[in-house]
């Protein structure tokens, strides 16, 4: 699968480059504080996100950003 497939499955690693090379406290906060953000699949021990579900996550918080129109 390729990463532009929203069926893909990314590593910790492509998220935390997804979004700027944040830190690993980064993504452990998201998943703490903000009950929207994405629940990983565990596979063999390893932390695994669907893309189709970032994409969604990432579009509900650009929703929740924009100016409401006067």
């Amino acid at each position: 699968m390729s990463a532009d497939d929203p069926d893909a499955l990314i590593r910790t690693s492509q998220l935390r480059a997804r979004y700027g090379g944040v830190s690993h406290m980064w993504v452990e906060r998201r998943l703490k504080d903000d009950p929207a953000f994405p629940r990983p699949l565990y596979i063999a021990r390893n932390r695994f996100w669907r893309l189709a579900d970032l994409v969604e996550w990432e579009r509900a918080v650009a929703a929740r950003r924009q100016p409401v129109a006067a």
